[in-house]
């Protein structure tokens, strides 16, 4: 990793949590807008729901979160930890965590983790109704 000259890690270590901040802020008091996908064709997308799951997990309801969208609440873990280990590796300036590498194999297995989660969604037979955002509205 290049290292960064210490005015941008200042400049990076401010505002990011700022901007988090903002962004937390402004979805607490707007929500977040209509999935288009859901609009346009009537099939649930893999992000359907994943407002209201992260509005129920900022509000601590994990099991509200888990029913509007499991993939999208079930990946979060993974997907604070990458941006931790960017955003801290960017204020120290090197490298704080070992590197984790995704392989093409990695890669195309989550391919086939959101499309069969599109799929299995869309069913409209239980259980896999219950991976639907609207069953528990």
């Amino acid at each position: 990793m290049k290292k960064l000259p210490v005015a941008v890690r200042i400049a990076v270590g401010i505002s990011v949590p700022v901007l988090i901040a903002a962004g937390i802020f402004v979805f607490i008091k707007y929500g977040s807008p209509p999935c288009l996908f859901h609009a346009m064709t009537g099939i649930y997308c893999p992000g359907c729901g994943a407002g209201r799951a992260l509005r129920a997990l900022l509000e601590f309801r994990i099991g509200d979160a888990l029913q509007y969208n499991l993939l999208f609440t079930l990946s979060i873990p993974l997907a604070l930890l990458y941006l931790i280990k960017g955003y801290v590796s960017v204020i120290a300036g090197r490298e704080v965590m070992k590197r984790v590498r995704i392989t093409d194999r990695g890669a195309w297995i989550c391919c086939g983790v959101i499309i069969a989660f599109l799929i299995l969604r869309n069913i409209p037979v239980k259980p896999f109704s219950y991976l639907s955002p609207e069953v528990f509205l």
